[in-house]
């Protein structure tokens, strides 16, 4: 039953489109589990209850698994794997080691391991981008009286801020919260002091967030307050989210290591005693040690029916009515373009529907889907995994919202990719997490995705001109 899912989570550290360093996280635990494991363990009175609700956490592992398997989503069985990793802490009994974590901690730890900041990114990054840009605007308009602020976007001293999706804070959760589950395996908390230091965490994560941002802002309105340096430039513009980040950081670390009673004492001090209290385990039956073949056999027939299940996803996209580009466009007829293996992996599986033509040396793609977790995508992710190298230029909003990349291919040559989100009631957005964020509260509705691709040497204003043919031809209009 975990082949799959740890296949699909290997593979998902090296993928270019998912970006993700779950694979440092894994060494981190596996290092963390090896530390403990080879320390000496002490006679636990609950080694028999650990075993019994070992095989009970498996048991349900098995049942999410099942669900992953017939509604086809892959992460729910990443997911099942953090609960086995909880199952094999308690089997090999951390707790009572010399090197003592624990268990539950550790299975949070690996959830990391799974591409969670892109996940976060786009089931909760738009109501990110607007709780940040909130903040920030609040600090702002607190040191600069010229600060007009409307909605995720800030103005200041005439100059435009943009809080856009990859500033939305998911990254400085994610890495804090990492943080976070690595103290908390560690030190081992009682649970009121492990909730006040995780409250702690996600407000540090949202002040540097903010913090950063109101850096961001003030330093392209003024930046001759730091001699000119383009804070969107690199490596300055990532300089300034690792200090923001380490400032947001020392709090935790300083109070988590502070010496306290709160450690969790191991259960053995709870037998009865003198003082006549009576530990868990006396009230819980033990699996017997003979039982142990037969529950391996009952694991084995069970992994072989869910294996076997069919598949039948619920968000399954409408793709019985054909997509149109236009024919001819600002001068150039269109040339209908067979999409790659990798884009039709990306674009129509489950039902989704795509269209690429060219036009001379432009082309154009349309994706059209009633389930966008399942198909919609940023440029970034798709380009990185054909194998470009992907720079995030901006934003855009006239003549309609549209976020700009420049994408360099093996050979060298560069393109300017444009794409613009929107649905079919023309409502328009620059980004998947709003997409989501709106198809969450109406299912039903469907979303296009129409991008644009034009090499660098065409400039600007004949790049913008194609721009406008195309949204003039397919009659989409703010």
């Amino acid at each position: 039953m975990a082949i799959e899912p740890i296949h699909w989570l290997v593979n998902s550290w090296s993928d270019p489109a998912l970006d993700s360093q779950g694979g440092w996280v894994f060494l981190l635990c596996a290092g963390l589990f090896v530390w403990s494991v080879s320390s000496d363990t002490a006679t636990s009175p609950l080694k028999h209850t650990n075993h019994k609700k070992a095989v009970l956490l498996l048991v349900g592992t098995a049942f999410i698994r099942a669900i992953g398997q017939v509604f086809a989503v892959n992460v729910l069985g990443a997911v099942a794997l953090a609960v086995d990793v909880y199952a094999l802490a308690l089997l090999a009994d951390l707790a009572s080691r010399k090197n003592a974590l624990s268990a539950g901690w550790l299975a949070v730890l690996f959830a990391f391991s799974l591409p969670i900041e892109r996940i976060l990114q786009r089931l909760i990054g738009f109501g990110l981008q607007h709780l940040s840009a909130d903040g920030a605007c609040w600090v702002l308009q607190g040191v600069f009286a010229n600060v007009q602020c409307a909605g995720i976007r800030l103005l200041l001293a005439g100059r435009d801020v943009l809080v856009d999706l990859p500033c939305s804070g998911v990254r400085s959760i994610t890495l804090l919260c990492l943080l976070y589950a690595t103290l908390m395996c560690v030190f081992r908390p009682r649970l009121l002091r492990g909730l006040l230091l995780g409250v702690m965490t996600l407000a540090s994560a949202l002040l540097a967030n903010v913090l950063r941002i109101s850096f961001l802002a003030t330093f392209i309105a003024y930046p001759e307050k730091i001699g000119g340096i383009n804070v969107m430039m690199q490596p300055t513009h990532d300089l300034i989210g690792l200090f923001c980040l380490l400032v947001a950081a020392l709090p935790l670390v300083f109070v988590s290591s502070l010496p306290h009673s709160g450690v969790v004492t191991h259960p053995a001090t709870l037998q009865r005693g003198e003082t006549g209290r009576w530990s868990v385990h006396h009230c819980i039956p033990t699996l017997e040690r003979g039982n142990d073949k037969l529950i391996a056999f009952g694991f084995l027939i069970l992994a072989a029916i869910i294996v076997s299940l069919p598949r039948q996803p619920l968000d399954v996209s409408d793709n019985r009515s054909a997509l149109n580009l236009p024919a001819y466009l600002n001068g150039q007829y269109g040339q209908a373009v067979e999409l790659s293996q990798q884009e039709q992996a990306y674009f129509t599986q489950y039902g989704g529907s795509a269209l690429k033509m060219r036009y001379g040396n432009a082309s154009a793609l349309l994706i059209r889907t009633n389930s966008p977790l399942r198909h919609l995508h940023t440029p970034d992710d798709c380009l990185r995994g054909l194998g470009f190298s992907v720079e995030y230029q901006g934003v855009q909003y006239q003549p309609l919202p549209t976020v700009i990349y420049l994408a360099t291919a093996k050979d060298g040559s560069q393109w300017r990719v444009a794409v613009t989100f929107y649905s079919e009631q023309h409502e328009f957005t620059t980004n998947v997490s709003e997409v989501v964020w709106r198809w969450l509260q109406q299912p039903q509705r469907t979303w296009y995705a129409l991008q644009r691709i034009t090499p660098v040497y065409i400039t600007d204003s004949k790049a913008k001109q194609w721009d406008n043919a195309l949204f003039a031809a397919l009659d989409l209009h703010s």
